[in-house]
């Protein structure tokens, strides 16, 4: 018998590309998982247009300005949430590109030479420590990344010292990060891997913190494991960023149905003190928005997320774009598309 707050996610995907028909069953979310105040309606009838999960959503918006917390109203229930991974990017074949056509070489010479240019700037200074999850300037410990993917942050950690352990939910993911990489990965949630209390020097998690239906616990359960005195460092799209407010229902940030919970700078440090953390920082960067800009081309394009190169001209505009993105973080610190929480435990 189904529980009676329990929905159907209403409709199915519209995309390019091919469906499945399968339902989401939902939750009715009215009210702000961080401080109870009522939800005001923020995007409605969003659809799934990167990985194709079945059915429309809406985000809420907290309206205590003090917390200012998105989420999805209704909520996947947590035994469906697989359904919006099904075609997740995770979960595609991996097929070698054997083309090699004057234009597909004209399009990876100008990423070549975009990437190229910003390593003369402070941008890539600024990418190398996302790269490293902020804790390139410790002395290396243990630490435990939080939704390690393939486990190429952890091989880049354990290359600079650390003594790495992975958690990650993907079986595939898990597999590819210890047969690629060699490194340690519990497959499972974090809360059931059993970690002795005070284990690590550091817990990192790298867009993970949106995509769990308890974020309080998520971070209670990192301040356990970590030793006094140890680092989280969270990264999370910006509610509060340009892109957001640039292009709106299109912005790669929101990814409903997987994006059940999105922060900005305010409602990330609520969740930390929550927790009892101690010296709670927080702050945006623009230094990666040039993949969110051209994640949000897609979204508002239709098009389903491709390994591929995009074509020349939208190349162009996303570089563009992500120097009107820079320019909007440089005037406003608010501004960038990601936020990045660092506390002590």
């Amino acid at each position: 018998m189904t529980h009676p707050e329990l929905l159907r996610a209403r409709g199915s995907a519209e995309t390019s590309a091919p469906c499945e028909n399968d339902t989401i069953r939902v939750r009715s979310c009215p009210t702000c998982y961080l401080c109870g105040a009522v939800g005001t309606l923020l995007h409605e009838n969003l659809t799934d247009r990167l990985y194709c999960a079945p059915g429309t959503w809406d985000f809420k918006c907290c309206s205590n300005t003090a917390c200012g917390l998105v989420w999805l109203d209704p909520m996947p229930i947590e035994s469906d949430i697989g359904e919006a991974y099904k075609n997740y990017y995770t979960h595609a074949p991996q097929t070698a590109n054997t083309k090699s056509s004057l234009t597909e070489r004209a399009k990876a010479g100008l990423i070549g030479v975009y990437e190229f240019l910003w390593r003369f700037t402070p941008i890539y200074a600024e990418r190398q420590k996302l790269e490293l999850m902020y804790l390139g300037g410790l002395p290396p410990g243990r630490v435990l990344e939080v939704g390690c993917g393939d486990g190429r942050n952890l091989a880049g950690l354990r290359a600079r010292g650390w003594d790495v352990q992975g958690v990650e939910v993907d079986k595939n993911a898990a597999m590819h990060a210890s047969a690629t990489y060699g490194v340690p990965v519990f497959c499972g949630a974090f809360n059931q891997a059993g970690f002795r209390d005070q284990a690590f020097d550091a817990v990192v998690m790298n867009h993970v913190i949106e995509h769990v239906h308890d974020p309080v616990g998520l971070l209670r359960e990192s301040r356990r494991v970590l030793k006094r005195g140890g680092h989280l460092v969270a990264i999370t799209p910006n509610t509060n960023g340009w892109g957001h407010a640039r292009f709106g229902t299109s912005w790669r940030g929101l990814e409903p149905p997987r994006h059940l919970f999105l922060f900005s700078q305010r409602s990330l440090e609520q969740i930390a003190r929550t927790c009892d953390f101690r010296q709670v920082n927080t702050w945006t960067t623009a230094a990666r928005s040039v993949w969110i800009v051209g994640g949000s081309l897609r979204v508002q394009r239709g098009e389903p997320i491709r390994h591929g190169l995009p074509l020349i001209t939208r190349t162009i505009r996303q570089a563009l774009l992500h120097a009107q993105a820079l320019i909007a973080r440089h005037r406003d610190p608010d501004a960038g598309d990601e936020c990045i929480l660092n506390a002590r435990a």
